[in-house]
C-alpha cells in the first residue's frame, strides 16, 4: 500500500510539472526566460473607392482586429494597411489566416482578402516569407470590395460587420 502511494505521488508530480510547463501550443514548449508578443501595432492607409462607409472604426486585440462597413454598390471599396511587430524573443511562423462576417450570400458579391504584403527587417540575412524573426514587423493589406460584376437584380446594400484573426505560430 506505502508503494501504491507512494508510485500514485510520483505520478501525479510528474504529470502536475508538466502541465505547468507545457504550454499546448502546437506541441512545443517555451522555455524560462523566453516571451511571445505577435501583434498589431499600426492601421494605417485607409482608403475607400465609389461611396462605402465605415460604420466602425478598426480594433484590434492581438493579431484580430475587427471593423464595420457599408457597400451600397459595385465597386464600392475599402482598404487600409496592418502592420504586425514581434516585440518577443521567440521567432513566429505565420500560419493561418481567418476571416469572419461573410456568408456564402454574401461572398458570392462581396471580396474580403487579407494578405501578406512585406517585411520590414533589422537583420542583413534573407528573409524567410513566412517566419517574423524577433524585432521584425510584417505588413499586411485588408480589401474588402462590391465586385464590379454583379448583376443589376443581385444589387443591393450590405451592411457588414468583418473581422480577421492572423495566426502565428512559434517557430
Amino acid at each position: 500500500i506505502i508503494i501504491s502511494i507512494i508510485v500514485c505521488g510520483l505520478v501525479w508530480k510528474i504529470s502536475s510539472s508538466y502541465a505547468y510547463f507545457d504550454t499546448g501550443y502546437h506541441g512545443k514548449n517555451i522555455v524560462s526566460g523566453n516571451k511571445w508578443g505577435v501583434n498589431i501595432v499600426e492601421v494605417s492607409d485607409i482608403e475607400t473607392s465609389g461611396n462605402p462607409i465605415i460604420n466602425e472604426q478598426v480594433s484590434t486585440i492581438g493579431t484580430t482586429f475587427n471593423f464595420g462597413v457599408s457597400l451600397f454598390e459595385p465597386g464600392d471599396s475599402i482598404t487600409f494597411n496592418l502592420t504586425i511587430e514581434n516585440t518577443g524573443k521567440l521567432d513566429a511562423e505565420l500560419y493561418a489566416i481567418t476571416l469572419a462576417g461573410l456568408s456564402m450570400l454574401q461572398g458570392e458579391v462581396i471580396s474580403y482578402e487579407v494578405l501578406p504584403l512585406d517585411y520590414i527587417t533589422i537583420h542583413e540575412d534573407e528573409v524567410d516569407g513566412s517566419i517574423i524573426k524577433k524585432g521584425e514587423k510584417q505588413m499586411f493589406k485588408v480589401t474588402v470590395k462590391y465586385e464590379d460584376n454583379v448583376a443589376i437584380n443581385n444589387q443591393k446594400e450590405y451592411n457588414l460587420g468583418l473581422g480577421s484573426t492572423i495566426v502565428y505560430r512559434q517557430k
